[in-house]
């Protein structure tokens, strides 16, 4: 399984966040906060692009004679 960098990258940040509002919940509400604004940013994000229905495309039309 490939994965980009920059997710991987982005994973690990998040992760770093998660944790340092865990350990003191009043002292990082903010980073708490803006971390899991940015996950469920990313969750409807990656949600809608996957239920993004294309139009078919239109048939031909037949040549008259």
């Amino acid at each position: 399984m490939h994965l980009p960098v920059p997710a991987v990258l982005l994973t690990v940040v998040y992760a770093a966040a998660l944790a340092v509002a865990v350990t003191a919940p009043g002292q990082h509400l903010a980073a708490g906060l803006v971390v899991l604004t940015g996950l469920l940013t990313r969750w409807a994000v990656r949600h809608r692009r996957a239920h993004t229905v294309l139009a078919p495309d239109p048939a031909p039309a037949r040549a008259a004679a």
